[in-house]
């Protein structure tokens, strides 16, 4: 019971904040917009586009998702996911899209911050629950396609706690909706990913995994799915604005529930 106390409970209790987004950071042009390439055993099967936008007083970290092709039959899928952080980094708002062309509805994720939870409803056509995920239990959340965002001043050693978002298993129901990660900095790694290569700082949290550039950026993710099984993210060289305003504007023909008229 010790060993399990000192080597599971505990370090989910002590765990503290994430790293925050930093605003000073994304005032370099480059670390704005990044694009990925989602890999599984077979090759590509789809793409993210990260981009984010800044104010006066928050930052906005926008995700676009495309998979061509899932070994379920819910492909293609389309996977909005927006953050809207506070201007001291601090994750405020959480929401996350799903639309498939042709069989079935819009699902919907609306997420706030409160002062000890994030209250969130999860809207399927007519369909709506609501719930509450506890800050102890994670004050930062993330879409499972890009779980890692640009991170600063990691050193090996760091912990923090997250929740992952997993919108297979929201279309699905196989596997939890919400995947809680203890987030460890583990140690450091050379790697190569055909357009980079250098050394890396290695996040790991269970199954999911990430390297880390010594300028923040995340170079590769690695995450395990129920059903899907291994996919590997890997950061590309350059940005295709053109094919992601293409994705963003293709027409899917179901009704939108939330649209006014």
């Amino acid at each position: 019971m010790s060993w399990l106390v000192a080597h599971d409970v505990w370090p989910r209790w002590v765990a503290p904040q994430p790293p925050a987004v930093s605003r000073f950071d994304l005032l370099k042009s480059e670390q704005r917009q990044a694009q990925y390439t989602i890999m599984d055993s077979v090759g590509a099967m789809g793409s993210v586009w990260t981009s984010y936008l800044m104010d006066e007083s928050s930052i906005r970290r926008d995700d676009l998702v495309w998979i061509e092709r899932l070994p379920l039959d819910v492909a293609p899928l389309r996977i909005t996911v927006n953050s809207v952080f506070t201007g001291d980094g601090v994750l405020d708002e959480f929401e996350v899209r799903i639309e498939n062309p042709d069989t079935f509805l819009p699902i919907k994720l609306h997420g706030e911050r409160f002062h000890a939870d994030f209250s969130f409803s999860l809207e399927n056509g007519t369909q709506v629950r609501t719930f509450k995920i506890p800050l102890t239990e994670g004050a930062l959340i993330s879409g499972v396609f890009n779980p890692f965002a640009e991170f600063r001043d990691l050193s090996v050693g760091q912990t923090w706690q997250m929740q992952v978002f997993n919108p297979i298993a929201a279309l699905t129901n196989i596997g939890s909706r919400f995947i809680p990660l203890l987030v460890t900095v583990t140690g450091e790694e050379r790697i190569q990913t055909g357009t980079w290569e250098g050394n890396c700082l290695v996040v790991e949290a269970g199954s999911t995994k990430a390297w880390v550039s010594a300028g923040g950026e995340v170079r590769m993710q690695e995450v395990l799915l129920p059903v899907i099984g291994k996919l590997r993210i890997v950061r590309e060289a350059g940005f295709d604005t053109d094919r992601r305003n293409a994705v963003r504007r293709m027409s899917f023909d179901r009704p939108d529930p939330w649209k006014r008229p």
